[in-house]
């Protein structure tokens, strides 16, 4: 069986025109918090490369390492006391902290969320706004409270937006702020995706250049995955009724299956090769399991490590205007699957590969990114 972990994105923009650039890092301008319409969304970063292996030395180096790690983190730790062995980045520490606690609210708020006809809705003051709006403010506020992040930008708001932290120890933050939001009515999981980068740059980087990605799962229960540069496995936290994270799993390796979730099936229609992949995955067996959003098909791939479901893929289209905002996703979830050692071989998995295909006949654009060897049916 192939080890597959995937997130793919393939669709169709009639009449659509988009630069070759588009493929390649697209600079953001800098200003101020809009108040106005959503500006347009640009890819940023460029594909993830594959790592070359290391000498046998280097891989024992940081094998024994990690396990050191392992035996430091414990389950049942707090956030902060997993954060506080986990790293020696203060300023890593207290932007991880702040974002725990933008999400334990925004868990809040989509629990509490009134929805009507159009959309889900909860108060931010004396405003009533959007879950999706107001988990992107609630963000924003995180980072900019934590006074350690330098430039932000989310899928709501593409723009570069000065956070007022250092460029020297401090952070640059790309997030999604509600994946899923389309479906919170239907009381589906959704959920919260962002990346770190050092610095004060999100154009010109790959994913191996975050120092640590993560997600906030939003449904029956509310949970936290942190997954850090350098650290064994992702971590997971769950929300307890007290308000706090408790540290409950680690994931350090991914077992063999096949399982595939393909969203926006009609593109199949107008995008003969995203039909023969389906078809493929059809002919070889492999299992439907879709949810509706990128966070919680990542996050199966965390969970069902140990239910023997555990390399899991996910092969989603999109239409027109939104294959720039799903590729921001790309690069943390790719970290998050990074950082586990394969359970066969035993060598740590491969730099999540992340391919961009730009089909300039119909202005298509197709997007996968993977952990192992899988891509060439796509």
């Amino acid at each position: 069986m192939e080890t597959v972990a995937a997130a793919s994105y393939a669709g169709t923009a009639a009449g659509a025109t988009r630069s070759p650039a588009c493929c390649a890092a697209m600079s953001f301008s800098q200003s101020s918090r809009p108040k106005a319409s959503r500006p347009p969304t640009a890819f940023y970063g460029e594909s993830v490369r594959v790592s070359t292996a290391r000498p046998l030395a280097a891989r024992q180096t940081k094998a024994a390492s990690r396990a050191a790690l392992s035996a430091r983190c414990e389950i049942g730790d707090s956030l902060e006391e997993f954060l506080t062995k986990a790293t020696p980045d203060k300023n890593l520490i207290r932007l991880l902290t702040c974002m725990g606690e933008a999400m334990r609210t925004i868990a809040f708020k989509v629990r509490t969320a009134s929805c009507g006809g159009t959309a889900c809705v909860n108060s931010f003051g004396d405003e009533q706004l959007a879950v999706d709006m107001l988990a992107n403010k609630l963000l924003f506020d995180a980072l900019e409270y934590s006074h350690v992040c330098k430039y932000a930008c989310s899928e709501e708001v593409p723009e570069l937006q000065d956070m007022g932290g250092p460029v020297a120890g401090g952070f640059s933050v790309a997030f999604d702020p509600l994946d899923g939001s389309s479906i919170v009515d239907t009381n589906f999981t959704v959920g919260t995706i962002f990346g770190v980068w050092p610095g004060d740059k999100l154009t010109g980087v790959t994913g191996g250049d975050q120092v640590a990605a993560a997600m906030g799962i939003y449904g029956p229960r509310t949970t936290y995955v942190i997954a850090l540069k350098d650290c064994p496995g992702t971590h997971e936290f769950l929300l307890l009724d007290e308000g706090k994270w408790q540290h409950v799993k680690d994931t350090t390796s991914i077992g063999e299956g096949k399982m595939f979730s393909p969203g926006n099936l009609r593109a199949t229609f107008d995008n003969p090769d995203y039909s023969k992949l389906i078809d493929y995955y059809v002919k070889e067996k492999y299992t439907l399991r879709y949810t509706g959003g990128m966070v919680p098909d990542v996050n199966q791939i965390i969970v069902k490590e140990k239910e023997g479901r555990r390399a899991q893929q996910r092969r989603q289209a999109v239409g027109a205007g939104q294959g720039d905002q799903r590729a921001r996703r790309a690069h943390p979830g790719g970290l998050r699957l990074q950082e586990r050692d394969h359970p066969v071989r035993g060598d740590p998995l491969r730099l999540v590969q992340a391919r961009r295909r730009r089909h300039r006949r119909r202005g298509r654009l197709s997007f996968c990114c993977d952990v192992c060897n899988t891509v060439s049916p796509f």
